[in-house]
């Protein structure tokens, strides 16, 4: 019993240990702190959905409901967002008060105005698109002991789709000359994008390798996962007026859907199903990913819902077709879409990231057959099986294979037959490809065929070495011109 039990875990090793890594991501993901920014942000604000003018803003202390800046929705019109207490001192470096999101803004410091995020207006005719990312000095001169306010107006009628968070951040912070998100900000996904480059260039040269396109597809998942972190490093590199981030985002969209569906396919291929299964697996899927897409509002929800509809499916797919190993990995991929789901925001800045390399490293190093199998060596030599006797055969001598009963007949070049104690499928699977059934009776050596014929009433026929013939059922006519046609001579 211990014996066995140990053999389980032995042949389940490579799934084991790759899930395991890939458990330990997400515990670094889960518990690590983000990138240290040296800034305080207020916990509520107080928020008008009217462009009731500054000067009814400053006088009513009360108007507005106060709620989170990041829950604030698009004004219909324009704005009024308003700070109260702002945590400011005289003494220390120079204040700024940074904001970011896909929206224009005038702000006011203590009624006093303090710069421009482009210009917000009541239609998208008044308003000039703002940058995304804005930083402004708070001039020493307008700071007060206490009490101190900022005042912002602000609208978003260039966004082109209703953003999940319209004030993505607001902070007051040193100043800086370099408005932009710091590079810091975006140091794990730089790292863990690093390593997917090297895995999908390891996956690529090992497919081209052993010949098998199974590494193609995953190299072309992670070149997906790569176009996202290029879209989101880009902020870091470029401040962008806003009204070009559902461009950026859409990129971002576009990779992780290309990564999800390369998965899906590569998951397919390695683990196959007969029939039209897979096309209509893939198109169901793919149906579910897009109302998911079109019930989500914000770019952070539509990614995290495509992605998660893709990569489950793959999951699925993996442990419905899959051996042991392919069902321990469907574990880990599962994490993936849950990962999704719960945390959206994260997906895109870290989680996918680690996630996919957590998985699929040690496959690519430690255990490459566990996603990219060796191809079976063709066989050159057929073991013959007859009571009492084992004859080896060279496969290059047999020209056709003919069933009786649960036995087959093999019929050399030479003229001779031998009888085979297995049935026809049996012993064309233990062939080389260059066999292939024609007839539910018959199968034959590609390299034996000299022509195929058709006579009065849709019958077919094989010409084959030496002048023998055999016959070919009508569905397996296409089937076989296609295996002539493209057989070299």
């Amino acid at each position: 019993m211990m014996a066995g039990w140990l053999k389980a875990i032995t042949d389940r090793r490579p799934g084991l240990e790759s899930v395991g890594l890939m458990l330990l991501a997400l515990v670094v993901l889960l518990t690590a702190p983000q990138p240290w920014i040296d800034a305080r942000m207020p916990q509520t604000v107080r928020y008008v959905d009217a462009d009731i003018g500054l000067d009814a803003t400053l006088a009513d202390p009360a108007a507005g409901a106060r709620l989170p800046y990041r829950s604030i929705k698009r004004p219909a019109t324009a704005g009024w967002l308003v700070w109260d207490d702002v945590p400011i001192a005289r003494d220390g470096p120079p204040p700024a008060i940074s904001t970011s999101g896909p929206f224009s803004a005038t702000l006011w410091f203590n009624g006093a105005l303090i710069g421009e995020k482009g210009r917000p207006g009541t239609n998208a005719a008044d308003e000039v698109a703002g940058s995304i990312d804005s930083l402004f000095a708070v001039p020493e001169r307008l700071i007060r002991p206490d009490g101190n306010r900022l005042v912002m107006r602000l609208s978003s009628h260039r966004a082109g789709y209703t953003p999940y968070s319209l004030v993505q951040s607001l902070f007051l912070m040193p100043y800086s000359a370099e408005p932009r998100r710091p590079v810091r900000y975006y140091l794990p996904l730089t790292v863990l994008g690093a390593g997917l480059v090297a895995l999908g260039l390891a996956f690529a040269l090992r497919a081209r390798r052993i010949g098998d396109g199974l590494g193609n597809w995953l190299a072309v998942a992670l070149a997906g996962l790569a176009l996202t972190g290029l879209a989101e490093i880009s902020r870091a590199m470029i401040n962008y007026p806003y009204d070009w981030h559902q461009p950026r985002q859409a990129l971002s969209l576009i990779g992780l859907a290309v990564f999800g569906a390369a998965f899906l396919r590569f998951a397919q291929q390695r683990w196959p199903a007969s029939g039209r299964i897979s096309p209509v697996w893939i198109g169901v899927t793919g149906l579910i990913a897009l109302v998911g897409f079109a019930s989500m509002a914000g770019y952070d929800a539509r990614s995290a819902a495509v992605t998660a509809c893709l990569t489950g499916s793959a999951a699925i797919w993996m442990a419905w077709r899959g051996d042991a190993k392919a069902r321990i990995l469907a574990a880990g991929v599962m994490v993936i879409p849950l990962y999704a789901l719960l945390l959206p925001g994260d997906l895109i800045d870290r989680g996918v990231y680690a996630l996919a390399l957590g998985l699929l490293a040690l496959p690519a190093t430690r255990w490459p057959s566990l996603l990219q199998p060796e191809p079976a060596a063709t066989p050159k030599t057929l073991a013959l099986q007859s009571t009492g006797r084992l004859t080896r055969l060279a496969c290059s001598d047999i020209v056709h294979l003919v069933a009786a009963g649960n036995y087959t007949e093999v019929h050399t070049r030479s003229g001779a037959t031998h009888l085979d104690n297995r049935n026809l499928s049996t012993l064309l699977a233990q062939l080389p490809d260059g066999f292939v059934r024609n007839h539910r009776s018959h199968a034959v050596n590609l390299d034996h065929v000299e022509a195929l014929t058709s006579a009065v009433g849709s019958r077919y026929q094989l010409v084959l070495t030496g002048g023998h013939q055999v016959p070919v059922s009508r569905r397996e006519v296409a089937r076989l011109r296609e295996h002539l046609a493209g057989r070299p001579a």
